[in-house]
């Protein structure tokens, strides 16, 4: 590599930005890998990783697991007056979901605005996020309704902030990017899921949740209903009976196939050998909720006798599968017709704003809650 004042990752980095300018390297060109880019230079694969996140940070290039790096186009498309569509970035559903809900209410909206709604699966996977977020105001779409399904991308989250670009957040929301978001109010499902458990007498209650408190607004605003649910009873919000981060547990497993009922099934075993006399559990969504429902009953406990849980999300499926299970039923139709009204809005009237909407929630009580001692 030439000798310049600059670091070895900026040059590689202006390297490729001029060949990308000049048309050397056109749109979706794949770069080479940071190891091959390592040996092309003559410098360490930090020094071309670092290059690299810096390309993908500020929109020249893209990633895609398990293939590499590939240019993104450069070029702004010119503004078009009536360009009336709106772009959904989501997450895949699985099987059993109602994310479905979130693009029926937006398009009920837009389709009487006379909006068209396009929408953009991630499979979970960040760096298609990024794709998007970075892609779709290029291609001339107006406005994005977002569902993340991870705290990653605020670097681009933030510059769409400040350049005013209409964008809502749904199902989550994060106070260190100020954005419109639509979210369920999931602090008060969560209180009123607990309070409903300490009305039927129970006073030692599990919390389980996939995530970490800390990673998923939502799942924390659940988690804090929870608390507070406790605390204004005057029951104590006791550590030993809360089970956070399972999904990082599961993933983290060596090179094994593990059984999802194995595992809560040895997790409840860790939460009644350290606490005598639980008698509920608070599941942050449904499918933990069912996994700890038969994980009880492998463990000869009947639910709700033994123990009662609790759910989140109403899951439709659970019912046609015959499980009764009480839970909070979110309003989804409801967050994608608010976020579509949005983001029409802010295209509109060009009155850029920046609030969090709580959509209401619903207690739905079933068959998985008894009074203790029942």
């Amino acid at each position: 590599m030439a000798r310049s004042n600059k670091p070895l990752y900026k040059q590689i980095y202006d390297h490729y930005e001029q060949k990308i300018k000049n048309g050397q390297l056109k749109p979706d060109d794949r770069l080479p890998t940071e190891m091959e880019m390592a040996e092309l230079f003559g410098v360490s694969r930090i020094t071309t990783k670092r290059a690299l996140d810096e390309m993908q940070r500020e929109g020249l290039v893209y990633r895609k697991k398990g293939q590499g790096s590939f240019v993104l186009s450069p070029d702004e498309p010119e503004e078009t007056e009536n360009n009336k569509i709106i772009a959904m970035i989501i997450p895949s559903d699985g099987t059993g979901g109602r994310r479905v809900d979130y693009i029926m209410g937006a398009t009920e909206y837009l389709d009487e605005k006379g909006w068209f709604l396009t929408i953009h699966n991630t499979n979970d996977d960040p760096e298609k996020e990024r794709k998007f977020l970075l892609e779709l105001p290029r291609n001339g779409v107006s406005g994005i309704i977002y569902y993340p399904s991870a705290r990653n991308n605020f670097d681009i989250l933030y510059k769409m902030h400040l350049k005013k670009y209409p964008i809502a957040m749904i199902d989550k929301y994060c106070h260190s990017i100020p954005l419109n978001c639509v979210v369920s109010d999931n602090f008060k499902g969560g209180y009123e899921i607990t309070k409903h458990l300490i009305e039927l007498g129970h006073k030692k209650i599990a919390y389980m949740a996939n995530p970490y408190i800390e990673e998923s607004s939502s799942v924390r605003d659940r988690f804090f209903g929870y608390c507070k649910a406790l605390d204004d009873y005057g029951l104590e919000i006791e550590d030993s009976l809360i089970e956070v981060g399972l999904f990082h547990e599961i993933t983290n497993e060596l090179d094994r196939p593990i059984d999802q009922i194995d595992f809560f099934e040895s997790k409840i075993k860790g939460l009644l050998s350290k606490n005598t006399g639980m008698t509920g559990i608070v599941a942050e969504n449904d499918y933990i909720a069912v996994y700890a429902k038969k994980a009880l009953e492998r463990l000869n406990m009947n639910v709700p006798r033994d123990i009662s849980v609790v759910g989140f999300d109403n899951v439709e499926m659970l019912e046609q599968l015959d499980i009764s299970l009480t839970t909070v039923d979110q309003d989804f139709h409801e967050i994608g017709r608010k976020a579509a009204e949005i983001v029409v809005n802010l295209v509109e009237t060009k009155e850029y704003s920046c609030d969090v909407h709580f959509i209401p929630v619903n207690l739905i009580i079933r068959a998985s809650t008894a009074p203790v001692g029942i």
